[in-house]
C-alpha cells in the first residue's frame, strides 16, 4: 500500500494535479484517545501495478474534469487496492458530480483506513454540509481539533457549524479563539451577533467595542455599538455616539431614525419630533427607515396628537410599498383602536394573521375587537384558526372561554377556560372569570380555590373581591371578611354600581339595614339598576318594616325577571 501511495503522489504532479491523498497520517496531538483503524493487507505486486494504472488514468480524466470517466478508473483500482487515498479522490469526484451519497460513502472509508488524516475528514464534513447533516459534519470537525487543536481554521468552522443550533457552543468555540489569537474584526462581529440574539446584549456591545477600537473611523461599528447600547438600555452611550455621529452627517437617515428614537425613550420629544419631521423634509425612500418614522411618530401621539394622521399616512404608504409585510397592518390596526373604530382595527389585525400566523398578540387584538363588537360566532373561527398556529398561547382559550360565558354554554366556558388556566395559572382574568362560573354553577370549592389563588396574585383588585365578597355574602360565610374586602372594592371604584350593591346586600346580611339601605340605593342612582337591586332594596325595606314599599318595589324587580320564582313568592309573603 506504501508502494501505490508514493506512486499516486508522484503520478498526480506529473499530471498538473496537486492531490494529497495522505502517504502518511498526521500525528495527532493525543493519539491514545482516538480509535484505531488497522491497515488493509498488501495487494500482490501485479495488483498494485494495475491499480496504479488506473489511477494514472483516473487522474489524467480529472485534470480534463471528466469526473464521471474518472469514476470506473478509480474503482478498478480499488479492486486490487484498497488505498485510503483512492476512496479520498473518488469521494471528490462523486462531489463533483452532485452525487452526495456516494461521495460520503467513500469519504466514511477513506476516514476509516486513515482516522488521523486530517484532509480526509475535512471532505467527508463538506459532504455532510452540502447535504444539510450539519450534526455529521460537526463530528467530523470535532474529531479534527482534537487531532489538531492549534488548527484555528478548524475551530473557526466548527464555531460556524455550531453557530445556528448551538450558539452558545458557538460562542465558546469564538473566545477562545480571541483569547488565542487576539481581536478579529469577523469574530468579533460574530460573537456581538450571537450575544445580541441571546439578549446579552452588554456582552454584544463589549465586541462591538473592540471591533471600533480596530477601526476607529468605521461608521458601520459606529452604528451596530450605538444599536447595541440601545437595546441594553444605555441610552446615554447610545445617544453620545449618533450625535456624534450625526456632527459629522447630518444626512445620513439611519443615524437619524436611531438618535430620534432614543430622544422618544428619553421622553425629549420636542427634540424626537425635530428629528423625524427633518427625515420626512429629506424625503426618506428607504422603506426601512420610513416605517421606522411611522412607529416613532406612533409614539408620540400621547404627546402630540397630530402625529396620528402623519403616521397613518406613512403606514398606509408602506402597505403598498413593502406588500406581505405585516408591520404597517400592525400600526393602522393600533392607529384604529385609538379612535375606538373597532371594524376597521379587526380589519387591519386580520392581515396581520394572515401575514403572519405566529403573532399571538395579533390574534388576540382580533378576538378581542370582534368580541367588543359582540360577533361571538366570527370570534370562535378567528380563534379556532389561532389554536392551529399558536396552541400554547392562553389567550385563545381565555377569548374562547369568553365567548362562551356570553353565550351561556358554562361547560364549553369551563373547558376553554381550564385550558387557559393550564398554559397560564396566574392570569387575572382567566382565574377571575372561570371563579366566577363555577361560582355561578354552585360549584363553590372550585371558585373558593380559584378566588383565593387570584387574590393572592393581586390582592387588590376591586372586580375579585367584589365578586368574591358577594359569593360568600350569598352562602352567608365569612360576612366580616366579605364586608372588608367589599369595602375596599368600594374605595377603589366608589361610583360603580355593582359595589355599592355588594357593599349594601353585606350589610343587609349582617343586619344593618339602615346601611344597607343607604349604599343600594346609591347603587341604583349610580347607574342602570337591573332587578336584582330592585330586588335586594325590596328586601331592606322589607326588613325595616315597610312592607308595601317593599311589594311595590317587589313587582317592579318582577318585570324584570319574570321568572324569578322566589320573588313571586316574596311579593304574596308581603301581601299578606
Amino acid at each position: 500500500m506504501k508502494k501505490i501511495q508514493e506512486c499516486i503522489l508522484l503520478t498526480s504532479l506529473i499530471v498538473g494535479i496537486f492531490f494529497i491523498f495522505g502517504c502518511s497520517s498526521s500525528q495527532p496531538k493525543n493519539p491514545e484517545s482516538l480509535p484505531v483503524v488497522h491497515s488493509v493487507p498488501p495487494a500482490d505486486e501485479t495488483g498494485r501495478d494495475r491499480a496504479l494504472q488506473h489511477f494514472i488514468t483516473g487522474a489524467a480524466l480529472d485534470a480534463k474534469q471528466a469526473y464521471a470517466d474518472a469514476i470506473p478508473e478509480y474503482q478498478a483500482a480499488l479492486t486490487t487496492d484498497s488505498a485510503a487515498a483512492l476512496y479520498y479522490v473518488l469521494s471528490k469526484d462523486y462531489s463533483q458530480l452532485n452525487k452526495f451519497l456516494q461521495a460520503a460513502e467513500a469519504g466514511k472509508k477513506a476516514v476509516q483506513l486513515d482516522s488521523m488524516n486530517i484532509m480526509y475528514r475535512e471532505n467527508l464534513a463538506s459532504i455532510y454540509v452540502n447535504t444539510y447533516k450539519m450534526d455529521l459534519a460537526i463530528q467530523q470537525y470535532e474529531q479534527i481539533v482534537r487531532i489538531d487543536s492549534s488548527s484555528m481554521g478548524s475551530w473557526y468552522t466548527l464555531g460556524r457549524l455550531y453557530q445556528p443550533g448551538k450558539p452558545l457552543r458557538a460562542l465558546e468555540i469564538y473566545e477562545k479563539i480571541l483569547n488565542r489569537d487576539g481581536d478579529q474584526p469577523d469574530i468579533l462581529y460574530r460573537c456581538g451577533v450571537l450575544y445580541t440574539s441571546l439578549g446579552r446584549f452588554d456582552q454584544a456591545a463589549e465586541k462591538f467595542k473592540h471591533m471600533l477600537n480596530l477601526d476607529p473611523g468605521n461608521k458601520q461599528y459606529q452604528k451596530q455599538l450605538a444599536d447595541a447600547y440601545t437595546k441594553a438600555g444605555r441610552l446615554s452611550e447610545a445617544k453620545k455616539i449618533l450625535e456624534s455621529m450625526l456632527d459629522a452627517d447630518r444626512s445620513d437617515p439611519e443615524i437619524i431614525a436611531a438618535l430620534a428614537d432614543i430622544y422618544l425613550d428619553q421622553k425629549e420629544y420636542a427634540e424626537a419630533i425635530k428629528l423625524y419631521q427633518k427625515l420626512l423634509a429629506q424625503g426618506a425612500t428607504n422603506p426601512e427607515v420610513k416605517l421606522r418614522i411611522g412607529i416613532g411618530m406612533f409614539g408620540l401621539i400621547e404627546h402630540d396628537s397630530t402625529m396620528a394622521t402623519k403616521a397613518q399616512n406613512i403606514f398606509e404608504e408602506m402597505t403598498t410599498v413593502l406588500t406581505g409585510d405585516w408591520r404597517p397592518h400592525w400600526y393602522l390596526g393600533m392607529l384604529a383602536l385609538n379612535v375606538k373604530k373597532d371594524s376597521l382595527a379587526a380589519y387591519q389585525f386580520k392581515i396581520v394573521t394572515t401575514l403572519a400566523e405566529w403573532n399571538a398578540t395579533a390574534w388576540w387584538l382580533l378576538g378581542s375587537t370582534l368580541f367588543s363588537q359582540n360577533k361571538f360566532q366570527e370570534v370562535l373561527e378567528e380563534m379556532q384558526k389561532a389554536e392551529k398556529s399558536n396552541p400554547k398561547d392562553f389567550r385563545i382559550y381565555l377569548l374562547q372561554g369568553l365567548v362562551y360565558s356570553r353565550l351561556e354554554q358554562p361547560d364549553k366556558t369551563i373547558e376553554r377556560l381550564e385550558i387557559a388556566h393550564r398554559l397560564n395559572p396566574n392570569d387575572i382574568n382567566t382565574l377571575g372569570t372561570l371563579a366566577l362560573t363555577y361560582d355561578n354553577e354552585h360549584r363553590y370549592e372550585m371558585s373558593d380555590s380559584l378566588y383565593e389563588q387570584a387574590l393572592r396574585v393581586d390582592p387588590k383588585s376591586a372586580l375579585l373581591l367584589n365578586n368574591y365578597s358577594y359569593s360568600l355574602s350569598e352562602r352567608g360565610l365569612q360576612l366580616d371578611r366579605a364586608l372588608e374586602m367589599s369595602r375596599i372594592a368600594v374605595a377603589t371604584e366608589p361610583e360603580n354600581s355593582a359595589y355599592l350593591d355588594t357593599y349594601g346586600w353585606i350589610c343587609f346580611r349582617l343586619g344593618h339595614y339602615q346601611q344597607a339601605r343607604q349604599y343600594i340605593e346609591k347603587a341604583i342612582a349610580a347607574g342602570t339598576a337591573g332587578a336584582v337591586l330592585y330586588e335586594h332594596i325590596g328586601d331592606v325595606y322589607f326588613q325595616l318594616g315597610d312592607k308595601i314599599k317593599a311589594v311595590t318595589i317587589w313587582k317592579k324587580a318582577l318585570g324584570m325577571d319574570i321568572k324569578n320564582e322566589t320573588l313571586r313568592k316574596k311579593i304574596e309573603r308581603g301581601s299578606l
